[in-house]
C-alpha cells in the first residue's frame, strides 16, 4: 500500500484535482496544495530541470507575463493587477506540478469523466425545471446558470472540449469506441440543449476547418459537404426557438441588429473598450498603466454612454470587464502585450497544425478568448494549463 501511495499517488491526487475542478473553487486548491508541496520535496526529481529551454508557445506566454508584471511593479500598479496575473502563473505552476505525469491517456480520461459528470448533472437540475415549469429557459433568461453547474458559456465551452476528446477515443480507442461515438453525440445534444451560441459557432468552424484542411476528399467533395454544413447550422439556428433568440435572429436584419445591441452586453462593452483608446493616458505601445484604470474607464463609460436606467445599473453593478482576452491585453499591454498574445497563438498553431484534434483544441480556445477573459478566472487558468500541457506531450510525440 505505501509504495502504491509513493508511485501512482502524486498521480491520484492530479485526477482528483481534475475530477473537483467542474464542482468546486476551493477542494482543487487544496489539492493543489499538497501537490505543490510534493513538488517542492522532489524537485531536484521534476522533468523541469531536465527539459531544454526552446522557442516555443509557452515561453512566449511567459515573456507576456513577464512583460506585464514589470510594467506594474514600474507603474506601482501590482497589488491591483495581481488579481488577474496570479491567474497566469498558476497557470506556468501547474506546467510544472504536471510535469510528473506520464499516463496521459488516463488524464484525458479523467478529463473526459469529470465533464460528463458536470453535464450529468445539469441534465439532472434541468429536467427538474422541465417537470416543474414544463418549460427550458435557454434562451435569453436569468434562469439559465440557475439549472447549470458552471455558468453556459463555460459549460458550453468543457462540452466543446469533451466532444473532441470524445471523438479522438471513438477513432483510435480499439475498446468501447462505439460508446465514445454515443457520448459524442450526447454532447452535441446538450449544446444544442442549453443554446451556448459560441459552443455552436466553434463546433461550425471546425467543421469547416476539418474539411478544408485534413479531410483527405476532392474538392469537388469538399464543396457539396460545406454546403451542408452551412445548410445545417442554418437550420439548427433557425428552428430552434431558444438557439435563434440567442442569436437574435428576427423578421429582418435591422430588426435582428437592434435586438442585439439591446440585450449583447459585448456590444456595448466593446465600444467602451474601443473608446478607451482615444484616452490621454493611454499609450498605444504598452497600454494603460494598470487594471484599476481601465475597470474605473468601463465604469464611467457605461455610466455616460447607457441610457436605459435599468440597464445602466446592472452593467454598473455587475463592473463587466473586456470580455475579450484581446482586447484585455491590448489595453493593459498595448501593441507589445497583444502582439505578444496574438504571437502566442500562431507559435501555438504553428506546434500542432500537424494533427486535428489538437488544432481543435487551439481553435476552442481562440475563440474563447475572443469572448471571455479566460485569465480572470481560476477555472478557466486550470483549463488553459491542463490543456495546454496535454498539446505540447502530443507534439512531442510526434516530433519523435
Amino acid at each position: 500500500m505505501r509504495n502504491l501511495i509513493k508511485d501512482k499517488g502524486f498521480e491520484y491526487l492530479i485526477y482528483a484535482l481534475i475530477l473537483s475542478l467542474f464542482f468546486s473553487k476551493a477542494i482543487p486548491n487544496i489539492i493543489l496544495a499538497i501537490l505543490s508541496v510534493w513538488t517542492i520535496i522532489n524537485f531536484k526529481n521534476n522533468l523541469i530541470l531536465k527539459t531544454k529551454v526552446t522557442y516555443s508557445s509557452t515561453i512566449i506566454l511567459l515573456i507576456l507575463l513577464i512583460f506585464l508584471a514589470l510594467k506594474s511593479i514600474l507603474f506601482n500598479t501590482i497589488v491591483y493587477d495581481l488579481k488577474v496575473y496570479r491567474g497566469i502563473f498558476l497557470l506556468f505552476w501547474l506546467a510544472i506540478v504536471f510535469q510528473k505525469i506520464t499516463d496521459f491517456k488516463t488524464l484525458k480520461l479523467v478529463l473526459l469523466w469529470g465533464i460528463n459528470a458536470a453535464i450529468l448533472c445539469s441534465v439532472f437540475l434541468i429536467s427538474l425545471f422541465y417537470l416543474k415549469n414544463h418549460t427550458l429557459p435557454f434562451s435569453n433568461t436569468a434562469e439559465v446558470n440557475e439549472l447549470l453547474i458552471l455558468e453556459r458559456p463555460y459549460i458550453g465551452f468543457i462540452t466543446v472540449l469533451g466532444f473532441f476528446l470524445s471523438i479522438e477515443k471513438a477513432i483510435f480507442s480499439s475498446r468501447f469506441n462505439r460508446l465514445w461515438v454515443v457520448n459524442t453525440i450526447l454532447l452535441f445534444l446538450f449544446i444544442l440543449l442549453i443554446s451556448a451560441r459560441i459552443s455552436i459557432i466553434t463546433l461550425f468552424v471546425l467543421s469547416i476547418v476539418y474539411l478544408l484542411f485534413y479531410a483527405k476528399i476532392s474538392w469537388a467533395k469538399k464543396g457539396m459537404f460545406l454546403i451542408s454544413f452551412v445548410v445545417f447550422f442554418g437550420l439548427i439556428v433557425l428552428t430552434n426557438k431558444n438557439i435563434s433568440e440567442r442569436f437574435f435572429v428576427k423578421s429582418n436584419l435591422e430588426e435582428s441588429l437592434k435586438v442585439a445591441s439591446d440585450y449583447e452586453p459585448r456590444i456595448v462593452i466593446w465600444n467602451c473598450a474601443y473608446s478607451m483608446k482615444q484616452k490621454a493616458d493611454y499609450n498605444p505601445l504598452i497600454g494603460f498603466d494598470g487594471y484599476k484604470i481601465i475597470s474605473n474607464n468601463f465604469l464611467e463609460c457605461y455610466a455616460n454612454t447607457i441610457e436605459n436606467l435599468s440597464k445602466k445599473e446592472y452593467f454598473l453593478t455587475e463592473k463587466f470587464n473586456s470580455h475579450n482576452q484581446f482586447i484585455d491585453f491590448y489595453l493593459i499591454g498595448g501593441l507589445i502585450g497583444l502582439g505578444l498574445f496574438v504571437a502566442f497563438f500562431i507559435k501555438l498553431f504553428i506546434e500542432v497544425r500537424k494533427n486535428f484534434f489538437q488544432t481543435a483544441i487551439v481553435v476552442s480556445f481562440l475563440l474563447f478568448f475572443s469572448v471571455e477573459n479566460i485569465f480572470y478566472r481560476q477555472f478557466g487558468c486550470y483549463l488553459v494549463g491542463i490543456f495546454i500541457l496535454i498539446l505540447s506531450h502530443i507534439k512531442n510525440e510526434i516530433n519523435e
